[in-house]
């Protein structure tokens, strides 16, 4: 039982300092060769005493990469769900990103790279965007909408034809 209360202190500890999911907790936990009964109720008695919220860690998760790393939606869910969070929280976790903050990042994003790609032909140059775009996460309409965007900028310069 010793190892039991060790662990506990341990994992309070690990998700008193930042937002930490199940997942994490458990692997961090695994020195302590708690067997599934313990693990399960060492989760559950860190989500009764406010240590360990899915929910809470997922709109941090889903801010922080979105906000710091700016990672599109597609590379967001796909971190989170290698992480054993449930689609539910993930949905709602992403949900939280507002439209027009997201498509912004995008076009900011593409407008900082393009200067840097070389390219002999505007259909190389487009290839090049989208793969990096992709890289990043976001989802490829509106890749290619805000391509098509930065096009028309390009060409008529004015703020009123957005």
């Amino acid at each position: 039982m010793s190892n039991y209360s060790e662990a506990l202190a341990f994992a309070a500890a690990f998700c008193s300092t930042t937002e930490h999911c199940k997942s994490e907790v458990l692997e961090k936990t695994s020195k302590f060769e708690l067997n599934p009964e313990e693990q399960s109720k060492l989760i559950q008695r860190l989500q009764q005493e406010g240590f360990l919220n899915e929910k809470r860690y997922v709109k941090a998760f889903v801010s922080d990469r979105f906000r710091f790393n700016k990672w599109g939606k597609v590379k967001i869910r796909y971190a989170l769900k290698q992480k054993g969070v449930s689609n539910e929280l993930i949905d709602e976790g992403v949900e939280t990103i507002p439209d027009e903050d997201y498509k912004k990042m995008l076009m900011t994003l593409l407008r900082q790279k393009r200067p840097s790609i070389k390219s002999k032909t505007d259909y190389e140059l487009s290839g090049k965007m989208i793969r990096y775009a992709l890289g990043r996460g976001f989802e490829s309409a509106l890749i290619t909408k805000c391509l098509r965007k930065m096009d028309i900028d390009e060409d008529e310069y004015n703020e009123d034809s957005i």
